[in-house]
This record gives C-alpha cells, structure tokens and sequence, in this order.
C-alpha cells in the first residue's frame, strides 16, 4: 500500500537533466506540520521557490495533524491512528497530485498508517472509526470520503527528497552562496531509519549525503562531527517523562557540533529543529550541564528562502525575535 512514495529514481531516470519537466501541470500540495507554525519560513520557503519554478502549489485543505506525537506517546490505538492519516490521505489525493512533506515526523506518519492497515483487524477497526465520522459528518461532500484509500495516484515525496532531485534548478535561483560557511547537518530519525520508503536494496545501502552534497553544491563546507547521526532527544514521550536524559542527547550533539567549528546546523525537519533551538531547552541545558551553546540552527526550506535572497518583508517574518535565524542570515547576506 506504501506505493504513494514518489519514486525519484524513476523520474531520474526518464527525465534526465531536466527532471523538473515531471512536475509541470501537476498539482503539488503542502502538508501542514504541527510544529511549522513556530517557523513560517520553513512553508512560505519552498512556497515562494515552487511559484518561481512555475509549479501549481498550494497549501492542503481540510488536513489534520498527522497525529504522529500521540500515537509515539500511547494516546491513540492503531485504528485511531490510520483513520486520522486516511481522511487526511483522502483529503489530499482529492485536492492534488504529490504531497510535500517538511517534516520527518508526519512524513513517517502517513507510511507507518498505511504499513499498520495491512493488519486485517486493524484495518476492520479503522473503517469502523471512518464510517462512524461520516454519520457523525452527516454523510459525504464527494464519493469515499471517509473510506480507506485503496486506488490512488496519490504521491508523496520529503522536501529534502525534492530539493536534491531538483538540485540544478534551485541552484539557479539563488542570490547568495555558503562560500567560507562550514556546515553540520542532523537528518533526523526518521529520515535515517526510515524503511518505509525504500524501493530497493541500492537504497538502503546508499550513502546518506543529500544535505552534505547541496551544502557543497550552494558553496559552503559540510563538517563531519561525532554526534551526527544521534537524535535531536525529541525522543516522542522522552522529553516530557525524562527531560534531563533527553536533554543531555539535545547537549551533546549541539555541544559535537560547535567542537568542530560549524557556522550552523542545517535540518530538514521543524521537530528536531525544535528540539535543537527552542530558547527554554537551551536554558535548561544551560542549567543541567553548566555551559551554554550558542550554535544556530535552521531548516533546509529556511535556508534555501535566505540563499534566494527573500524580500525583505519575509525575511523580517523569519527573523523576528530570533536570533537562531538572525545570526545565520547576517552570515550568509554580509558574505
């Protein structure tokens, strides 16, 4: 059921350098992640690069979290789980072609929902919970709204999956560049453990370096450091049941990041992004550990938004009343 997930390769592969052209006269739709709401440049940054590129996009409609963070923390069963991720599913495959995913988290949830569907009671459950709602809803506004998606064109592909494949034509679009910037890089969990996606053996196998070969490609030096592949400390329910423990994961990867020099830690996803800059978390660790990092942090999409040279009123939003953003935005435009 997980053939939703947009097969890059493939469009490599017919394509060739111009693998934008698959994208023309599509509809493209953008999930609404929770946690963008703390950072609007992480939307309105692949937003405003989609309209420059000549794409249809827009931001999808009737669409609920994706109710990722409940399920890791045990408030909701399975079938609760699938029947939220099916009526935004449903939602979606009626506004739109591919969904665009910044988050790691929700990109997860919507696999993980269509993985646990394939469990027979499961799935019983979760159409018992649709049928529920649509009487609750007085029925539907167009055929199978609040069935389990079975046929679908549907496809949906991370940001950071999209940014590389169309590397070659962002790159055009920029204003500045990283020359002289030493940069780390934090993937996340879930886009490094993430088996969901994966279509073949190559895939599993392949070096993970999409974030370190667009630093390359934009001018700048990605710097390795220990803590790389560790988590944000996130860690769904870690951080609220042990926050000292989860914190000290959060300490020791910004604290491997800033032994090695980087100007900033560069993600593609607005959890870890809140894990890993939110002020009352670096107080803490402040507290905890008795040191204070400075280490700035950003999204993939912020920081694309910021190499185009975003208008000033934009990049004004995405400063405001934050240094994490204003120290890397003073670096990169004062280049």
């Amino acid at each position: 059921m997980n053939n939703m997930v947009l097969n890059v390769e493939e469009i490599k592969e017919k394509y060739g350098d111009n693998p934008l052209e698959y994208f023309k006269g599509k509809k493209l739709c953008l999930f609404k992640a929770c946690l963008e709401k703390y950072f609007p440049g992480v939307r309105w940054g692949i937003e405003d690069l989609l309209i420059e590129l000549g794409l249809e996009v827009t931001t999808c409609e009737n669409q609920s979290c994706c109710s990722g963070t409940f399920f890791q923390r045990n408030l909701i069963t399975r079938a609760q789980f699938c029947a939220i991720n099916e009526r935004n599913l449903n939602e979606i495959a009626h506004q739109s072609d591919i969904l665009l995913l910044s988050c790691n988290g929700c990109y997860n949830s919507l696999l993980r929902g269509r993985d646990f569907i394939k469990i027979p009671e499961v799935k019983r459950k979760t159409q018992a919970i649709l049928d529920n709602l649509k009487t609750q809803m007085g029925g539907e506004s167009y055929p199978g709204k609040y069935d389990i998606l079975q046929e679908t064109e549907l496809k949906i592909v991370h940001d950071l999956d999209f940014f590389y494949l169309i590397k070659e034509d962002i790159l055009k679009t920029l204003k500045y560049d990283l020359k002289g910037l030493k940069v780390a890089v934090h993937y996340g969990c879930h886009y490094l453990n993430l088996g969901r996606d994966k279509i073949n053996v190559r895939d599993y196998l392949a070096s993970k370096r999409k974030l370190e070969d667009l630093i390359l490609l934009f001018g700048g030096t990605p710097v390795d450091y220990q803590e790389k592949e560790s988590c944000c400390g996130w860690g769904a329910s870690q951080i609220v049941i042990h926050p000292k423990e989860a914190l000290e994961v959060t300490f020791k990867k910004l604290k491997s990041a800033e032994n090695v020099g980087a100007d900033f830690l560069l993600m593609p996803c607005p959890t870890c992004l809140y894990t890993l800059s939110k002020p009352e978390y670096r107080k803490k660790m402040a507290k905890y550990f008795g040191e204070e990092l400075d280490i700035p942090t950003i999204h993939i999409n912020e920081l694309i938004s910021i190499l185009r040279g975003c208008e000033e009123e934009r990049c004004v939003a995405i400063r405001k009343n934050s240094p994490r953003i204003h120290d890397i935005y003073e670096t990169i435009t004062n280049n």
